[in-house]
C-alpha cells in the first residue's frame, strides 16, 4: 500500500511538472512568434498609409519639385525668383562676372599661400626649439660616469703632509722598524 501512494505520488508530480512545462513552453514560443518580423516589414512593402494618404503625400512631393524647378530655372535664366525684374531687362556682362571670379579666386589662393607660410613658420620654429632643448640636455649629462672626474688618482699620495705628532696616536707612533713617524 506504501509503495502504491508514493508511485502514485510521483506519477502525479511528473504530470504537474510536465504540464507546467508545455505552459512555459507555449508563453516563450508565443513570444517568440510575436518578435519574428516578416519578409513584408522588412522589405516595407505593408502598406501603413491608405490610398488617400498616399495620394496627398505624392501631390505634395510632386509641388516641392516644381518649386524648385521653377527656383532653378529662374537661376540659370538670372531671374533669381523674380526680385530682380530690371536685371532681366538689361544683358548679364559676362566679362566682368569673370574678373570678379578670378579676384575672389586668387585672393582665396593668397590667404592659403599665407596660411601654409605661417604653418611653416611654426614648425620651423618649434623645431629649433626643440633642438635647442636637446642640446641643452645632452651638454648637462646627468650620467656620473660620463662627467668629468674630480675626486683624482688611485695612485696618487693621499698624504701630502706628515701629521703633527699631537694629532698621532699613541698606538700608531711607530712604524715596524721601531721608528717614529
Amino acid at each position: 500500500m506504501g509503495d502504491d501512494k508514493i508511485f502514485k505520488g510521483l506519477v502525479r508530480g511528473l504530470g504537474q511538472l510536465g504540464v507546467e512545462t508545455v505552459e512555459r513552453a507555449t508563453e516563450e514560443g508565443q513570444k517568440m512568434v510575436e518578435t519574428i518580423i516578416t519578409g513584408k516589414e522588412l522589405l516595407g512593402l505593408e502598406r501603413t498609409m491608405s490610398d488617400s494618404q498616399l495620394e496627398q503625400v505624392r501631390k505634395q512631393e510632386e509641388i516641392k519639385s516644381q518649386q524648385e524647378i521653377n527656383k532653378l530655372r529662374g537661376e540659370v535664366s538670372g531671374d533669381q525668383g523674380g526680385k530682380d525684374k530690371k536685371n532681366k531687362d538689361r544683358p548679364r556682362n559676362v566679362e566682368e562676372e569673370l574678373t570678379e571670379l578670378r579676384r575672389q579666386r586668387e585672393k582665396q589662393e593668397e590667404e592659403k599661400e599665407r596660411y601654409y607660410q605661417q604653418q611653416a613658420e611654426k614648425q620651423r620654429q618649434e623645431r629649433e626649439k626643440q633642438q635647442s632643448e636637446y642640446f641643452d640636455i645632452t651638454t648637462e649629462s646627468t650620467n656620473p660616469s660620463k662627467q668629468k672626474k674630480s675626486r683624482g688618482s688611485a695612485f696618487a699620495n693621499k698624504r701630502k703632509h706628515k701629521p703633527d705628532t699631537d694629532q698621532v696616536s699613541a698606538t700608531q707612533e711607530f712604524n715596524k722598524g721601531g721608528k717614529i713617524d
